[in-house]
């Protein structure tokens, strides 16, 4: 166990005064949701905001909303390397998972396969290689096996992904999908503040949502943020989020509780302290499907104050850091994360690939060893969490499965200094070669 100070792999600060304004959020009752509700509004350019307790309880929700407008069609198209919360969700709203491998130069779809899903033919057998880098509902147990019909007619929507902040391409995938049943639903979980070709992120789908809980690109300790121009999607979603219940007197307590202990506890003088506690499980990916679905509460946006200046800061100093592993990488030849060349990429955390297994392993002892918050991505790819086994289509999802098994994580937030940046270089640099 290491004692002193320790790098998180991701941080986003939460500071005495968001603590105080959030605290008279609370004396604010409805007044302070409707200032943020307003205020995501006007900087998105949507008619339509919900505020809610977690990203996975709003993709729940837009889930739950689409099933109502399509009862006829039950599937969700996903990558096949994605956070867990979003095949959660999807068993959550009582839908079946379907996947899509990724494509070997990005963290995106691949779309010669998305495209083969999208018409009546059923998908290929992909030849890729692994990649060098880079209210309740019941849960559906059928067996996959029993899906019928035309692939296109059973998918109600269709989910890109901007995982770690990396854009995907959602115009080019627009482009494929020809079927008027199938919604857009953008994943920007990890990516609010980004832009592409000058366009919001988060308003590049049909429907969208954002996470706001700790260490995303924005945090109010947890929290959800769904945005849309579709009114009939609104009008579903009016229904199930007016009859959320809102947090009670000991979640709010407990809600106030982990923020304090977020903004003592993330700072790396301290950090050691909740990473060497096994019970809090840091660092690990459960798969949950029991969450919470509330309402946000007026404490989070009170703690939101001021959140779009607060969110161009953190972006800028992850962008800045960004650039350093990109001419880290330069400079030293290291390929491991090729398709990441963008300078203007605020990533959450810079994903870098080690093919070597031994290598990798000793990257990450070596960095727990030292406490400079290099970590692993997601511990499987989709199709292979045993909680799944038997509720996706059998397949080979070699790019998804290359990335679980290789990638690794640097950090890109705030605490970062030049004496962390120097000292990191130097350990990827000796273990990777």
């Amino acid at each position: 166990m290491r004692i002193g100070r320790t790098l998180p792999p991701a941080a986003t600060p939460i500071g005495i005064r968001e603590i105080i304004s959030g605290v008279c959020g609370i004396f604010h009752g409805q007044q302070e949701l409707d200032r943020f509700e307003l205020e995501l509004k006007e900087h998105f350019g949507v008619e339509h905001c919900f505020l809610v307790s977690s990203g996975k309880a709003a993709f729940t929700l837009i889930l739950r909303a689409l099933k109502e407008l399509s009862p006829d069609r039950d599937e969700v198209l996903i990558p096949a390397f994605t956070c867990y919360s979003v095949p959660s969700s999807v068993i959550r709203a009582g839908l079946r998972i379907r996947l899509c491998d990724l494509r070997l130069d990005s963290l995106d779809f691949d779309f010669a396969q998305l495209s083969a899903m999208l018409s009546e033919a059923p998908p290929p057998q992909t030849d890729a290689r692994p990649a060098g880098g880079a209210s309740e509902s019941s849960v559906d147990t059928r067996d996959a096996a029993e899906s019928s019909g035309d692939p296109i007619e059973r998918v109600l929507a269709v989910v890109p992904t901007h995982l770690f902040g990396y854009p995907a391409d959602v115009a080019k995938l627009r482009k494929l999908i020809l079927d008027p049943g199938v919604t857009i639903v953008e994943d920007a979980a990890q990516a609010m503040g980004a832009t592409i070709e000058e366009k919001k992120v988060g308003t590049l789908g049909d429907v969208s949502f954002f996470s706001l809980g700790r260490g995303k690109a924005f945090s109010v300790v947890e929290g959800g943020v769904i945005l849309t121009n579709r009114e009939d999607i609104a009008e579903g979603l009016d229904r199930f989020v007016g009859r959320l219940p809102r947090y009670g007197v000991l979640p709010l307590l407990n809600l106030i509780f982990k923020a304090v202990a977020l903004m003592l506890l993330i700072h790396p003088r301290l950090f050691w302290v909740p990473r060497s506690l096994p019970f809090l499980k840091l660092g690990e990916t459960p798969f949950e499907t029991h969450f919470p679905i509330l309402k946000m509460s007026s404490f989070q946006a009170g703690l939101a104050r001021h959140w779009r200046g607060r969110l161009d800061r953190l972006r800028d100093v992850r962008k800045k850091n960004v650039n350093r592993w990109i001419a880290f990488l330069e400079a030293s030849g290291n390929r491991g994360s090729s398709f990441l060349r963008d300078r203007s990429l605020g990533l959450l955390r810079f994903p870098l690939g080690a093919k070597d297994e031994k290598k990798r392993e000793a990257l990450l002892r070596e960095s727990t060893r030292m406490g400079l918050g290099i970590m692993p991505t997601y511990p499987t790819s989709i199709n292979a969490i045993p909680e799944l086994r038997g509720k996706i289509e059998a397949g080979a999802f070699p790019v998804a499965e290359s990335c679980a098994r290789e990638l690794v994580t640097l950090p890109t937030h705030g605490y970062l200094t030049e004496d962390d940046v120097t000292e990191l270089g130097r350990l990827v640099a000796r273990v990777l070669g």
